[in-house]
């Protein structure tokens, strides 16, 4: 059997961690796991999520040591995978995310428009630096980011820091087991013509056992019968494509800002009450297994697609997946040194994207206008420029002006200044204390 000497998990604190420790246990007959280090500044939650992780392993019958740290540098010596899923200042700074665009009628979510963008300049600093000690430590390790806004924060990575970096999200894995489960088939049997980036891509053409069932999902969808799909059937049948679940707040804003006023909280404050719940019930000494309450928080099957990743890398399966990687060529119309979300073979050569052609007309201005926000909000997280700001807030589709992406810009920097380094050098910073 396989054997990994070492996995560090950044941000190990997470009420996530459980559910990605989980999957070896599931996989427990594929890959042998020597340790497991789980890092995070919080030193309380981290041993809250690590002592129910230890319980989990040890009930599991696995072998697997299980390490808690404060110290980055202890966490990344020798590591053969890093995974990185940190929030810059906590759920607080995603509620303000959240509330701050509402009051401009603007969408407040954590990976697209304003609070996308704020999240990601609060994140960039804090992923270049456990990039850099991940040069330094272990620079044969690969560096997988679950952190959100995940295609801007690997293309940061892939743009300025020398690792071996791709973005995970289980949106991908999500729609697979949705089509499979239609069709009545294992997922290894649908094949997903996935575009775009991160968060905004669409299903050019889907199959089930090599039959394109694409006219069928469009009919379902026309008929009500695909569930919790957020889009109607008029939209999808004039794009001729699937829109994915993120495409809901670029097709029907003013629908999700009114659904978010409306509300009476935001999804930052629903999760923050899950959360408390969830490491109320980490700390039960008697609790061996994850809580099915953990399903509530959000992330399914993330713990399945970052197992499926590690092991095609370590077992050299050069199956298809779909990650976020550099560009370079695999939708022409987007550039080649920016990040896309796209099929890729993976196996122990690495992570070869597909090459997935020109971007259907009908979604092509979308996700074009969506990559230069993208890359406006990189090169303002890297650089701390003013006019990269404010072109990333101007160029993004919720901001509906000029007057008011100053005003966003202006209020949101001011309400985040402790955690952008970058845009206020030598003013006291949280970011180091807030992962």
């Amino acid at each position: 059997m396989p054997v990994i000497n070492k996995i560090a998990v950044i941000g190990g604190g997470s009420t996530y961690t459980p559910e990605f420790v989980d999957g070896f246990i599931q996989h427990r007959d594929e890959v042998q796991v020597e340790e497991i280090a789980l890092h995070d500044i919080d030193e309380e939650r981290l041993q809250v999520v690590g002592g129910l992780v230890e319980r989990m392993v040890r009930h599991a019958g696995l072998e697997t040591r299980i390490t808690q740290t404060t110290d980055r540098r202890a966490a990344l010596d020798g590591v053969a995978f890093v995974i990185s899923q940190i929030r810059v200042g906590g759920m607080a700074a995603r509620i303000q995310d959240e509330k701050i665009p509402l009051k401009y009628g603007v969408v407040g979510q954590e990976t697209t428009g304003p609070g996308g963008t704020l999240k990601a300049w609060r994140t960039i600093p804090v992923a270049l630096e456990i990039a850099r000690d991940v040069e330094r430590y272990a620079p044969d390790a690969w560096y997988i980011n679950f952190t959100n806004p995940s295609g801007i924060i690997t293309e940061a990575l892939l743009k300025h820091a020398n690792v071996r970096a791709v973005g995970l999200c289980n949106n991908p894995l999500n729609f697979t087991r949705l089509i499979a489960g239609l069709f009545g088939v294992p997922d290894g049997a649908v094949f997903l013509e996935w575009v775009g980036l991160n968060h905004v891509n669409w299903i050019r053409r889907a199959y089930v056992h090599g039959r394109d069932v694409t006219p069928e999902l469009i009919e379902r969808v026309g008929r009500g019968e695909m569930p919790a799909y957020p889009f109607d059937g008029e939209l999808v049948q004039a794009l001729g494509v699937l829109p994915t679940w993120y495409l809901q707040y670029y097709y029907y804003p003013d629908r999700k800002v009114a659904e978010m006023q409306a509300a009476g909280k935001t999804r930052g404050e629903t999760v923050a009450e899950v959360e408390g719940d969830l490491l109320r019930k980490y700390a039960d000494p008697n609790l061996v297994v994850k809580p099915s309450e953990l399903s509530l928080r959000g992330g399914a099957l993330y713990s399945e697609a970052a197992v499926r990743l590690i092991l095609s890398l370590v077992l050299d399966r050069r199956d298809v997946q779909i990650v976020d990687v550099r560009n370079g060529g695999a939708i022409p119309d987007l550039p080649a040194e920016g990040a896309v979300e796209v099929p890729c073979v993976v196996g122990a050569h690495g992570i070869t994207p597909l090459r997935m052609g020109p971007l259907p007309e009908t979604v092509r201005p979308l996700c074009q206008t969506v990559k230069a926000w993208e890359t406006w909000t990189v090169e303002a997280g890297v650089t701390g420029s003013r006019r990269a700001a404010l072109l990333a807030m101007l160029t993004n589709p919720l901001v509906p002006s000029a007057d008011v992406a100053r005003r966003l810009l202006e209020e949101m920097l001011e309400a985040n200044r402790a955690y952008l380094p970058q845009f206020f050098p030598g003013a006291p910073s949280d970011a180091n204390r807030r992962l």
